[in-house]
């Protein structure tokens, strides 16, 4: 994988949103992925010169489908999320170890997928219709569901665990990313310190590794195998 600015910043969203697991006040966690993917559709978006496209595209990468019944749905699971709160701290503490380099992956393929279908015919140019937005959604689950992620994970935590202070200066940031909740577009590039910046150094020499660009790119066959069927159905 040829790393570049774009790649750079989806690997810091990932770490960002992979510290939000540590964050200890409710929702906010969920705030803060929720914000790390917009950010990363942003900018791949920005790259294309097609940040126009990004309510459109709202369905790819946002867990509510939409205002009106996301807010419900919010409310409707509120009481629940918050009796659990604890016991799900707990999990993701303990399960951190895999939990924070899958956060990263997915962030990168998230990234990397729009990036793709960008460059191919279907949403190259002009407004991305509803039904391609949700086979694309669709397909990006099916597809991470269905994928060995070991060998990118460990090769992930081994690149991170030589790298001092990252958590912590990702979960600052994690704060002020969750600030940016109501703002139309997450503003400017992620503001990452030194350790962040190596960390994603680290991360991005591994993801160049033979046997993590045959991971990747058997991801995108499975993504584009189930998109094809999915877009052509809808």
């Amino acid at each position: 994988m040829t790393m570049n600015w774009l790649t750079h910043q989806w690997i810091l969203a990932g770490m960002v949103s992979s510290a939000a697991r540590f964050v200890p006040i409710p929702f906010v966690d969920d705030v803060i992925r929720g914000q790390c993917r917009r950010y990363v559709v942003t900018r791949t978006l920005e790259a294309h010169d097609r940040t126009d496209s990004l309510k459109e595209l709202r369905a790819f990468y946002a867990d509510d489908s939409g205002c009106v019944a996301g807010c419900l749905g919010m409310l409707a699971k509120a009481p629940i999320k918050l009796l659990l709160f604890p016991i799900r701290k707990i999990v993701a503490i303990l399960t951190s170890v895999r939990g924070v380099p899958m956060e990263i992956i997915r962030m990168v393929l998230l990234g990397r997928t729009l990036d793709r279908l960008l460059k191919q015919e279907t949403i190259r140019t002009g407004p991305v219709k509803p039904h391609q937005v949700l086979a694309m959604r669709e397909s990006f689950e099916e597809a991470f569901a269905r994928m060995d992620f070991r060998v990118v994970r460990a090769a992930m935590s081994d690149a991170l665990s030589g790298v001092s202070g990252w958590k912590e200066s990702a979960m600052d940031l994690a704060a002020n990313v969750a600030g940016r909740e109501n703002q139309a577009q997450p503003a400017g590039d992620l503001q990452a310190d030194a350790s962040m910046e190596e960390g994603a150094k680290q991360v991005e020499e591994v993801l160049d590794r033979p046997e993590l660009v045959a991971v990747f790119a058997e991801f995108d066959e499975r993504f584009d195998d189930a998109y094809s069927t999915k877009a052509i159905d809808a």
